[in-house]
């Protein structure tokens, strides 16, 4: 496989017969069937709130004459009708990945909520037919018993969805309006494939999808992500070929490249509507979907940061209503109100329990960040954060191949303020025994009894890869090209700048803000496996932030008017 020049390391792809982490499998010959209003995959599915048409394993081949395989959900009507796409290697649906079934508390989305049908990380076919549109969800290139080789994102997906695009459209049921839906990887396909713009895309709704495969997922601050990335494409995947093997690349390249700039979505070029959402809670999607509605051309988008988790807000019955506004008005056409649609909405956390107060949702800001915000820097002491800069100059440390191990110092508010949007680190740093570091941090919300509320929002980088390029950067988030190492002496102090990604909260009167520095990652909680993993990484013996006098170590936090 080359992309851009490069030749890519491939692995094989885990078979379709491994049934671990996924449903059991088997081929479905292809077929088509009318489902009855009332019919349930599962004594504990959602029964069909209508009859619709079922489309098992059609077949289409691309331009290169790799064949795929696709599934239908449809009304049953002679009426044309616009289809949304959903695209992964996660199975095409009710099947593949075994999805929600693994995470603590489903998440939140109870199986009853769900017919079965859907992709995983899609919406629900029974749902959407219900309200007049097909649904098709595809088993992309080397996914399942697709042909040919599994691109890991980038541009070479968007092209292959352009083409099914295409096909889509032409299919003699369909309107010739597609959008396209979903989180994660179906958002980030999503991104590409309106780059590539074939015409009979109308819109597209990424919800949670990155934007930058290197600066965001793979490798975010220049640091290896082996424990995410062996988890999610050994652990979801499955089909017949081969796979880029992106950890490998990651070893391979470890500065971007040609490979790695194809995996950056210039959404600058896309110039259809989008209706893009994000949240709090994903530590691999915030910053990408941000950046990707941000520099999109669009004369036409819309940007929702939502409160709660990123697969419980696909299935929320108000958030279904927006998203069928979105589509009915540029796939049907519909003359409706979406347009008066504030364009950035956010949600702000309380962090509080469900007899405090509640999130703050659907706050309009009209861009991102909002206009008025004011940055302020909290100056690191001994002891605490502080508006005002020591004058003293002091050291504090952690051990940093010791999970159990962080410098937290917090600020306490005197009144009731609100934060939103990107926050930024600068830190002195030095170590004693390895000429580089890796750093991790967060900033976290504190109650009055110094307890936790919030995991916070995250920022990290490798010191080595510290370098700023200023003409890139289009916030207060420094923009790190990663195009050279720069390594430390030991016992060497250099400054670094260290981006956060975004924050909403709102802290009341004796409140605090915890910045918490330490040498290894937090896991994500909705993937227990990750909790389980050890440290990866270069990180060995004491780290010291150096902080008064000469040393001017501070995180800056976006203060916005309160709400």
């Amino acid at each position: 496989m080359i992309i851009e020049g490069c030749d890519v390391p491939l692995c094989d792809t885990i078979r379709p017969e491994n049934e671990e982490n996924c449903f059991p499998y088997s081929f479905k010959e292809k077929k088509k069937e009318l489902l009855p209003k009332g019919w349930q995959k599962t004594l504990r599915s959602r029964p069909l709130p209508c009859e619709l048409i079922y489309e098992v394993n059609e077949e289409m081949r691309h331009s290169d004459g790799v064949k795929i395989y696709y599934d239908i959900c449809r009304p049953n009507t002679v009426e044309k009708v616009p289809a949304l796409l959903a695209l992964s290697p996660y199975g095409k649906g009710g099947n593949g990945f075994l999805n929600y079934e693994l995470l603590p508390y489903r998440v939140g989305v109870q199986e009853e909520m769900l017919s079965g049908l859907e992709k995983f990380e899609s919406v629900d076919p029974a749902e959407w037919v219900s309200r007049g549109y097909a649904v098709v969800n595809v088993d992309i290139r080397g996914s399942w018993d697709s042909e040919g080789d599994l691109y890991i994102e980038g541009m070479a997906p968007g092209r292959d969805a352009a083409e099914i695009v295409e096909h889509v459209a032409a299919l003699s049921w369909c309107s010739g309006s597609i959008g396209m839906q979903g989180n994660s990887w179906l958002a980030a396909v999503q991104w590409s494939t309106a780059v590539v713009a074939p015409p009979a895309l109308k819109a597209i709704a990424p919800w949670e999808g990155f934007t930058d495969k290197y600066r965001e997922v793979a490798c975010r601050g220049g640091i290896a992500d082996a424990t995410f990335l062996n988890l999610v494409y050994n652990g979801t995947i499955r089909g017949r070929s081969k796979r880029e093997d992106i950890f490998a690349a990651a070893q391979k390249w470890p500065l971007i490249n040609p490979y790695w700039e194809d995996k950056v979505i210039k959404t600058e070029k896309i110039t259809i509507p989008i209706y893009a959402v994000t949240s709090y809670s994903s530590g691999i999607h915030g910053y990408g979907t941000i950046q990707g509605f941000r520099k999109a051309k669009s004369k036409k988008k819309w940007l929702r940061i939502h409160a709660t988790q990123e697969w419980f807000d696909i299935y929320r019955k108000d958030m279904t209503d927006e998203l069928q506004a979105f589509f009915d008005r540029y796939l049907k056409g519909v003359e409706n109100d979406w347009e008066k649609t504030d364009p950035v909405r956010v949600s702000i956390l309380t962090c509080g329990d469900r007899f405090g107060p509640q999130p703050i949702e659907h706050f309009p800001m009209g861009s991102y960040p909002h206009a008025k915000t004011e940055y302020k820097k909290l100056h690191l002491t001994k002891d605490n954060l502080s508006l005002y800069h020591p004058s003293a100059s002091g050291v504090t440390s952690y051990q940093s191949d010791d999970r159990s191990s962080a410098v937290e110092l917090v600020y306490t508010f005197k009144t009731t303020t609100t934060l939103m949007g990107f926050s930024k680190a600068k830190l002195w740093l030095s170590c004693d025994h390895t000429d580089d570091m890796d750093i991790y941090l967060s900033l976290r919300k504190v109650i009055s009894t110094n307890v936790i509320k919030s995991t916070g929002s995250h920022g990290l980088l490798r010191v080595s890869h510290r370098a700023v390029d200023r003409s890139k950067q289009d916030s207060i988030m420094p923009y790190h090209p990663h195009e050279k190492i720069e390594k430390v002496q030991p016992g060497e102090i250099v400054p670094v700048e260290i981006g956060i990604w975004p924050i909403g909260l709102k802290l009341y009167e004796g409140e605090g803000l915890m910045l918490r520095v330490r040498g290894s990652k937090d896991a994500y909680w909705e993937i227990p496996n990750l909790q389980k993993s050890t440290i990866f990484g270069i990180n060995k013996g004491k780290h010291h932030i150096h902080f008064g006098g000469k040393y001017d170590s501070y995180v800056a936090v976006p203060f916005i008017p309160n709400v």
